[in-house]
């Protein structure tokens, strides 16, 4: 064994690990090292090799409040000096203080949280409180979606090609299609569908055996990594007056849509809808520090009074995590991001249908606040995508892959190596005009790339 303490730290060492040792998500096991980041701030991020870049994606839409905030990082700082973690069976002050302010900024009565490290934890919690609560074990979950990487949360993630690898676990679960107006699985188009994807929903409930055998449906208000995919507006709440009428418990995944990325706290404030469970992460710490909760509605969190809650984690409720957690929250109703959000949103919405209207590849573009899609496509008119679905698992390049390789030459980060067709464009809340100007620019040269793949 080496001397752990000075084990070499060149470019080429470093480099040498990423690829002989450590795990690179989602892919191939590459044969060189990514390039390495050193420093961000802002909308900005610089890597090893000097070059700063334009971070249009908020990394993976996680980086809401942007990089390197001096508040949050002094936060963190301050509490590491008094507590960093203690076993999760007694109170510490984050732990209690961000309680008290995801029960403040979450609609209705939404009011008890277990408070875990990640998204996916959020949901795993959120599935097993939805069977213990409901004592019924058959979860619906939307094709086309992205519910985190272990198991329960990755067998929910239908649709998405990184779901194959999956053994199926963790619950029941039946497949309802997206109301992905683009693409309806029912050859229909709104609003003369009359909301066909609903109704396929309440007669699925009624055949699994109705309110006796189906616990719950868990979806993403806005779909994140498989196509910001935004409903139309009487969806949500025609689901939520399913979900009452049989007796079961909607589940919103506000990983990606929450704490202000859709120009709302949450995507369903946009729908007036409370949920019966939320999960959040992301934007929660605004990445600061890996956090994720699990929120539910006051009589279902009464109903742990007297029935035992059956889950829990070594580092639930993490002291260092939360306090980061509470300094984030308050920044985005102080600095406006909130507001910020739906405007710019409004204007990146804008920018993007200019591209649309001038690059043969851009079938459709749909957004909801600072939470933008394109979606490409080898022919406008017959809507042919412009990769398979399984591309995301084949080795080698593809047209999108291509895209991101361009964005990434010209200095920019969008998120171009999800599984669907769409390019997401999700800057940080506090991002500018002249900043989405410039990343529109850019996007428009990376763009040429993709028409080359298109019929015009």
């Amino acid at each position: 064994m080496i001397n752990l303490k000075n084990i070499p730290v060149s470019k080429e060492d470093l480099d040498l690990y990423e690829v002989e040792h450590n795990f690179q998500s989602w892919s191939y096991q590459p044969a060189q090292s990514p390039l390495r980041v050193v420093s961000a701030k802002g909308v900005r991020f610089t890597t090893e090799d000097g070059r700063e870049r334009l971070d249009f994606s908020s990394c993976f839409v996680s980086h809401n409040i942007g990089h390197q905030d001096s508040r949050v990082v002094e936060a963190i700082a301050d509490q590491a000096k008094t507590l960093c973690s203690f076993a999760p069976s007694f109170s510490t002050k984050p732990r209690a203080l961000l309680a008290k302010m995801l029960a403040e900024v979450t609609p209705g009565d939404l009011s008890r949280s277990f408070i875990s490290l990640g998204g996916t934890e959020a949901n795993e919690a959120a599935v097993k409180i939805c069977h213990q609560y409901t004592d019924r074990r058959k979860m619906l979950a939307r094709y086309r979606t992205y519910h985190g990487g272990t198991a329960t949360s990755m067998s929910l993630s239908a649709g998405d090609p990184r779901n194959w690898a999956q053994v199926l676990g963790g619950t029941e679960l039946i497949s309802v299609p997206q109301p992905y107006c683009y693409r309806c699985m029912f050859g229909q188009k709104y609003p003369e569908c009359n909301l066909q994807c609903v109704k396929y929903i309440d007669e699925v409930i009624e055949l699994e055996g109705g309110g006796d055998k189906v616990a719950g449906i868990i979806c993403e208000p806005v779909t994140g990594a498989n196509g910001i995919i935004v409903p139309p507006p009487e969806y949500f709440p025609e689901l939520r007056e399913i979900c009452d009428r049989w007796g079961i418990l909607l589940i919103a995944d506000e990983v990606m849509s929450g704490f202000g990325r859709t120009g709302k706290w949450f995507a369903v404030d946009h729908w007036n809808v409370v949920p019966d469970i939320m999960t959040m992460a992301k934007g929660l710490s605004g990445a600061y520090a890996p956090l994720g909760a699990t929120i539910v509605r006051k009589h279902i969190g009464d109903r742990f009074k007297e029935q035992f809650f059956s889950h829990g984690a070594t580092y639930a409720g993490h002291a260092l995590a939360c306090s980061a957690a509470v300094a984030v929250i308050p920044i985005y109703q102080e600095d406006n991001l909130i507001e910020n959000s739906e405007k710019m949103g409004n204007y990146l919405l804008e920018k993007a249908v200019e591209l649309q209207d001038k690059h043969a590849s851009v079938g459709e573009v749909r957004g909801l606040g600072l939470f933008v899609g394109l979606e490409l496509v080898k022919n406008k008119k017959t809507r042919e995508p412009i990769i398979s679905l399984n591309a995301k698992i084949k080795p080698g390049m593809n047209p999108k892959l291509e895209v991101a390789k361009k964005l990434g030459e010209l200095g920019m980060m969008a998120m171009a190596a999800n599984p669907s067709n769409v390019i997401a464009m999700a800057p940080p809340l506090i991002v500018t005009k002249d900043e989405i100007d410039e990343g529109i620019g850019i996007m428009d040269q990376a763009l040429e790339v993709a028409d080359a793949y298109a019929e015009n």
